[in-house]
């Protein structure tokens, strides 16, 4: 077996074990249900602010400059193609209400950071890692304003400035200043918030397990609509992508970062934002699973096609 094709599908493995962990310790009632809201709330308003901030506190480089400009310019490109197929999507397969917003946003928005920057390191290495964080400011641009919006468009609530200007937000541009003037941050901080920020991946993917420790198997196994709409997310758009950006010429980080990180399941904050807006976040955590369960098998073949 190929070493490199062995550690991908460890470093997924890890993170789908972690649902069944969170699955197992609310199946046996180590936490209440009260634990949903309360997780969802540390992790938008401390954990991944924190994991924002590091993960963007890297050395910018002028030799780097063009291809980082190139990178966001794919980035929004992709992300806008995205949003215009999972309009499409919804149409053709008639998904209406929450069920709609929850489709669409897991066609947008896949797991770019929490299994997107392993992936990466792990098939590219460092630079691939600073690339994938230059592709990954769209993600959160667009997540805290678009994906809330998908989240809270039939809420009475609405969206407005207090759902736009979030702790994710302010992160961004906190760790987009960091970036752009290479700025460290103080040893003792930066270890703090690298701290804080690692606990990102086990809490989102725990609450995952705990949400669909409340569902019942059938209606995991059984929901079609789920299971075609991973087939999307997991093999047509990154193939997609792979296909437009070769046509364009594009080649190298060029192409191997936007297809690798469009070929991530679904989002890891899906349930979490869906619990947090009050929006179907049973359905999001089903969803969310399937696609990381078939992920083990689509993202080393999509590997396979671009390295």
């Amino acid at each position: 077996m190929n070493p490199q094709f062995s550690l991908i599908s460890n470093q997924i493995m890890l993170l789908f074990l972690l649902i069944i962990s969170g699955f197992v310790i609310k199946k046996l009632k180590v936490v209440t249900n009260n634990i949903n809201k309360e997780i969802s709330s540390l992790v938008i308003n401390v954990t991944l602010p924190a994991f924002i901030i590091t993960s963007m506190n890297q050395k910018f480089t002028p030799e780097i400059l063009k291809n980082s400009a190139y990178i966001v310019g794919i980035s929004y490109a992709v992300y806008l193609f995205a949003i215009i197929f999972s309009k499409i999507y919804t149409k053709v397969t008639k998904a209406n209400g929450r069920k709609k917003d929850v489709f669409e946003y897991i066609l947008i928005f896949a797991n770019v950071g929490y299994m997107g920057y392993p992936v990466v390191s792990i098939a590219l290495g460092d630079i691939g890692v600073f690339y994938a964080a230059i592709y990954n400011l769209a993600f959160n641009v667009l997540t805290w304003t678009y994906g809330v919006y998908l989240m809270t468009r039939g809420s009475d609530k609405g969206v407005g400035k207090r759902s736009i200007l979030n702790p994710g937000l302010v992160a961004l541009i906190i760790g987009f200043i960091l970036f752009l003037f290479s700025l460290n941050l103080p040893t003792p901080i930066y270890k703090t918030l690298k701290l804080i920020g690692s606990t990102t991946t086990p809490l989102s993917m725990m609450f995952i397990g705990f949400i669909l420790a409340d569902v019942h198997y059938k209606e995991i196994i059984t929901d079609i609509s789920c299971i075609v709409l991973s087939i999307f997310r997991l093999i047509v758009l990154p193939l997609t992508v792979l296909f437009v950006l070769k046509l364009f010429g594009f080649s190298g980080y060029l192409l191997t970062i936007p297809v690798l990180m469009t070929a991530m399941p679904a989002a890891a904050n899906t349930s979490i934002l869906a619990s947090r807006y009050d929006n179907d976040f049973k359905l999001a955590s089903k969803a969310t699973f399937i696609s990381t369960l078939f992920s083990v098998i689509t993202i080393p073949i999509i590997l396979g096609l671009v390295m």
